[in-house]
């Protein structure tokens, strides 16, 4: 027996806390001050210029990356000129609206009204993710396609041979190819998406004719880039390729973290310890001296030849080390899950020292904010999942979308590539507030059952143990990093 069907979502009851949401983001944006540009935001940044001045998108010498956000941040600074930056951050502060809301209509669907707002209030509150608004990377316009996207997929799914399909399956391409534009990683997650489509249309002819309907919506909007860079590199990538470089840094003898790497600079700078020597050697020590080298110029010309060298040799190395590599997954998925954030990452290096975040208190209380966060979310959305979310459509699509975003991240990891799960979270972390598993049990007429529970025991036991694994350095950088005046 399942929760009761909910009514279904309605939009004004959801705006006011979309406004709260967007009016506490621009509320950030001036309280941060004049940011630093950090590692890809200055890279976009250059792109975004030489695109206006040259007229060609050009690649990053080891990455390939889709030419959506670039697009955006050159045509705010060719209009705008240097006040593009701010128009940027305005805009993605806006597009912020369609993440919140998007997050409380998975809720309500789900699990009803008063979930929907409690998952309102999460999105509020979340500052890791409230804090990509006003900082130049890609992930809040990527969300704001791609969340919706999975949404109009949750309608298609749930209604099943009844789903008026047609127009939400071209609308969720649509939003599909946007978010591709502008992060290629869910690229292979389309065809797992679309295969769910199949036996969930009342006939196996008709759940066929929904996922090629999908898929080809996407394929118009993507095959005539990947056919640009067919003429550029001589090789049909869709988008863009970033494996190559992915293979470099996560399969290779060096433990690489970006959430770390300007860190250690920054502790360089301060003569501080490295972080290195406060990790668990076990999780991030390879053979010395197995690694291998970059494929670099002049032997390979382009970046996408040089990408599929370095992948090529990244899975020869995984090939000859695979107890190394199993230890080590651990450590990558610890970095997914870890409580830290590009927030607090960007605090410890003092890009809000000038700003009201960073005074003293604001620096302890919004570090502590922003480590809170995650620990709350992900723990109370894993218990949600596997407790109190019954719908099977939801069951699978959520499974399908965080389990993907697992895997990809056993590659590289750090805390930025968990953003695309973290709304699906919050909507499960709000079921199981509202709703406990006793609530649950009661509307079952019965309990979650014993092996859900274990599951979700075991679930949260593994979860504490990767958070104890980036424990040292998470506690070191918080300590002596973004607790400490800036040097």
């Amino acid at each position: 027996m399942s929760l009761p069907r909910v009514d279904p979502p309605r939009l004004r009851p959801l705006l006011p806390l979309c406004a709260l949401g967007v009016a506490l983001r621009l509320a950030l944006l001036f309280a941060g001050g004049e940011l630093e540009l950090q590692s890809d935001e200055a890279n976009y940044v250059y792109l975004g210029i030489a695109w206006n001045h040259f007229g060609v998108y050009l690649d990053q010498h080891r990455y390939l990356w889709p030419p959506g956000y670039t697009w955006f941040l050159a045509r705010c600074l060719d209009v705008f000129g240097f006040a593009g930056i701010l128009v940027a951050k305005l805009l993605q502060i806006l597009a912020s609206a369609s993440v919140g809301l998007t997050t409380m209509l998975f809720a309500w669907r789900l699990f009803g009204a008063r979930s929907a707002r409690v998952a309102g209030w999460m999105w509020v509150l979340y500052l890791p993710l409230a804090a990509f608004t006003h900082r130049l990377w890609n992930e809040t316009l990527f969300l704001a396609c791609f969340l919706p996207a999975l949404y109009q997929l949750l309608v298609v799914l749930q209604e099943g041979r009844a789903a008026r399909s047609d127009l939400r399956l071209v609308t969720a391409g649509t939003l599909f190819a946007g978010a591709l534009f502008l992060k290629e990683a869910p690229l292979y997650l389309l065809g797992a998406l679309a295969l769910l489509l199949v036996p969930n249309a009342g006939s196996w002819l008709e759940g066929t004719r929904r996922a090629a309907l999908l898929l080809a919506v996407v394929a118009v909007w993507i095959v005539p880039w990947g056919l640009h860079n067919r003429e550029v590199y001589g090789h049909f990538v869709p988008l863009g390729t970033s494996l190559g470089e992915n293979a470099y840094n996560g399969l290779n003898e060096q433990y690489r973290n970006f959430d770390l790497i300007p860190l250690e600079v920054e502790r360089q700078r301060r003569e501080l310890s490295p972080l290195r020597l406060e990790m668990w050697p076990w999780f991030i020590a390879a053979e010395e001296g197995s690694g291998w080298v970059r494929a670099e110029p002049p032997q390979l010309v382009n970046t996408v030849q040089r990408s599929q060298a370095n992948t090529a040799a990244g899975l020869r190395y995984l090939r000859e080390h695979p107890g190394w590599f199993l230890r080590t997954r651990i450590k990558k998925l610890a970095d997914l899950a870890t409580p830290s954030s590009f927030y607090t990452r960007h605090l410890a290096l003092g890009h809000y020292d000038s700003s009201v975040l960073g005074s003293p208190l604001g620096r302890k209380l919004s570090a502590l904010w922003a480590l809170l966060c995650p620990l709350a979310v992900l723990a109370l959305g894993v218990a949600g999942g596997l407790l109190v979310l019954d719908d099977v459509p939801a069951r699978w699509l959520f499974g399908t979308t965080i389990g993907y975003f697992l895997v990809t991240s056993m590659l590289v990891a750090m805390s930025r590539f968990r953003l695309p799960i973290v709304p699906l979270l919050i909507a499960l972390a709000a079921g199981l507030l509202v709703h406990g598993v006793h609530g649950a049990r009661a509307e079952r007429g019965g309990g979650p059952g014993r092996g859900r529970c274990a599951a979700a025991v075991g679930a949260l036991a593994a979860l504490v143990f990767l958070w104890w694994v980036d424990l040292p350095e998470t506690w070191t950088v918080l300590r002596e990093m973004v607790w400490r005046t800036a040097a």
